[in-house]
């Protein structure tokens, strides 16, 4: 090859090969880098970037949980993400209940052992906890505690309601309510009362935003964001005292 250029640019010199012998030694130039730099990149592959999503905490049904029951992963590659999906994380010991408290760098040590040269990212929680709980048939003893729990929770709130009533002698304002509006002959009607307790039950309703299965907006009620509270406080507990077991 450098006898070649040699040639060529004597040749030049001598003004005898013009613009022609010009093009051919920029092309034998070319030649003689991708040479160079082509064995060099041999067996360079670009290693596959991965992405984890992890939640907080997860519920399974089933005491074998792969990455994908618990975890979003996402690369280019859809078939490495049907593989990833399908890799055991964990195996839970038959029984009606059971958590283990996982950490991403376990997941991406699982993930590496297959793809070594994986770049993975993990987005979300650094520990997670993963909960098994065995499926239960509603039969009969399932709803004999719901209809315990609707019971006491009608009491309770019943009671709630009378005592608070009897606290600020809510008989005596609506006597005196009928008094200023001039409609004492009405009293025996109970009509204050009766729209006392109508409005009670329709402000109940609006406020938490549920009855029937039926929802007025798409925003959370206020019982649900104290769930999400409780359950969230729940979650870290359970890491700070399980994590790292």
């Amino acid at each position: 090859m450098n006898t070649v250029l040699g040639l060529i640019g004597a040749g030049m010199e001598c003004g005898g090969l013009g613009q022609a012998a010009a093009e051919i030694k920029a092309s034998c130039i070319i030649l003689l880098v991708c040479t160079i730099l082509i064995p060099a990149t041999e067996g360079f592959v670009m290693s596959e970037k991965i992405y984890l999503k992890i939640d907080q905490r997860r519920f399974v049904k089933k005491p074998k949980v792969t990455i994908g029951d618990v975890i979003t992963v996402y690369c280019k590659d859809k078939d490495m993400i049907e593989k990833i999906g399908h890799i055991t994380l964990v195996e839970f010991t038959l029984g009606k209940y059971d958590r283990k408290v996982l950490d991403a760098l376990d997941v991406v040590g699982i993930i590496q052992k297959e793809y070594p040269d994986a770049d993975i990212e993990c987005l979300g929680e650094c520990d997670f906890v993963v909960e098994y709980k065995k499926p239960e048939k509603e039969g009969t003893v399932h709803w004999i505690k719901v209809a315990v729990i609707c019971f006491i929770t009608m009491v309770g709130s019943g009671y709630g309601i009378i005592a608070y009533n009897n606290d600020v002698s809510t008989t005596d304002i609506f006597d005196r309510v009928y008094e200023l509006l001039g409609a004492s002959a009405y009293k025996a009607t109970n009509a204050m009362e009766i729209a006392y307790a109508v409005g009670l039950f329709i402000g109940i309703v609006i406020f938490y935003d549920h009855f029937a299965g039926q929802k007025l907006s798409k925003a959370p009620t206020p019982l649900e964001v104290e769930m999400d509270k409780y359950d969230k406080d729940i979650s870290e507990s359970v890491i700070d005292r399980e994590g790292g077991k």
